[in-house]
């Protein structure tokens, strides 16, 4: 089950986006966090497929989060959410943090929701390769062991 890690300040934006996601993405776990601090004990705690945050919060902006959560999430598609899009922080996103995608509030649902799906498809074929290629380097590291 692909798993969400949904990160903002904003109880309201945090229950209606779970809410959305959890009702349009069939089989779709999504775990909440309201600061960057939890967020990242969150990651510590449990593998995530995909994650979404808010650039502005209190003690720890998005993009912080994201630099810290590279030490647990490295590869892990990420989407930003601001209201304050501006070139800086695109600049500093896409170099700093590694986000595959903003986007700017208010929101329609439906750029969200395939947002999500574009990302989540696109880790799901990433991890199926990444493990056929594992396998086959595996299958045949044990053929040169033999006798």
């Amino acid at each position: 089950m692909p798993t969400i890690l949904l990160v903002d300040d904003e109880p309201d934006i945090l229950d209606s986006l779970q809410a959305l996601l959890e009702h349009e993405q069939a089989g779709v776990r999504v775990v909440t966090a309201s600061s960057g601090p939890e967020a990242l004990e969150k990651l510590k705690a449990q593998r995530v497929d995909l994650i979404i945050t808010d650039y502005k919060m209190p003690g720890m902006n998005g993009l912080e989060f994201l630099a810290a959560a590279g030490e647990f999430a490295a590869g892990i598609p990420r989407i930003l959410i601001t209201a304050f899009p501006d070139l800086d922080v695109a600049i500093r996103a896409i170099n700093e943090a590694g986000i595959e995608n903003f986007v700017t509030k208010p929101f329609e649902s439906k750029t969200v929701v395939e947002q999500v799906r574009t990302a989540l498809l696109k880790r799901s074929v990433d991890s199926f390769y990444k493990d056929r290629v594992q396998r086959s380097l595996g299958a045949k590291g044990e053929a040169k062991a033999g006798p």
